[in-house]
């Protein structure tokens, strides 16, 4: 994927091919080891919620998280913690290509959970990155964040820092990309 129209058709793809989104909240950032999983959400390619839910971490959420994030303490108090939520993210991912928007930051955070929880880290058939994706394809130097790429494709962002919000947002993020694909052609034989 090296010019915007391959990203376009690779984004048209995985749609038509029934891709997932995930997307998380965390304690922290994904090279902290100590980084814990506040909530998930999982969508198919139709928008379809496939799983979203807080999740209780072990022990408190740090005040710099819940002032980006907005989720706090008392929010996951009764939520179920991650090894309870996990089978279900495996499921859904394994096998599957996995789209996220910064798709290092999802996979690392995973790594360094599912090890402290001695659990499989999930492992999707592909990982692709609306973010690196959405770079290539307007031939910019430097990676957008979410919210600004969406607003500058005329995409509404109303409650950026939550796992379901940000999610739909980056489903709509790729499929203003697909609708840049060349159409296809129908082959007459």
């Amino acid at each position: 994927m090296n010019t915007p129209q391959e990203v376009a058709a690779r984004a048209a793809e995985l749609l038509q091919a029934g891709c997932v989104l995930i997307d998380l909240e965390t304690t922290g950032m994904a090279d902290d080891p100590g980084v814990q999983v506040i909530e998930v959400a999982i969508i198919n390619a139709a928008g379809t919620v496939l799983l979203n839910t807080l999740v209780r971490p072990q022990g408190r959420i740090p005040p710099g998280a819940s002032r980006v994030n907005r989720i706090y303490d008392a929010d996951v108090a009764d939520k179920p913690p991650f090894p309870e939520v996990y089978p279900q993210i495996a499921e859904l991912l394994n096998g599957r290509v996995a789209i996220a928007y910064n798709h290092e930051f999802e996979q690392g955070v995973l790594r360094h959970v599912c090890r402290r929880h001695m659990l499989p880290e999930p492992k999707p058939a592909e990982w692709w990155c609306a973010m690196r994706a959405y770079t290539i394809f307007i031939g910019a130097l430097r990676y957008t964040r979410l919210g600004d790429a969406c607003r500058r494709e005329g995409i509404p962002v109303e409650n950026a820092h939550r796992a379901l919000d940000d999610v739909r947002l980056t489903l709509a993020l790729v499929r203003k990309m697909a609708a840049a694909a060349a159409p296809t052609q129908p082959r007459l034989f």
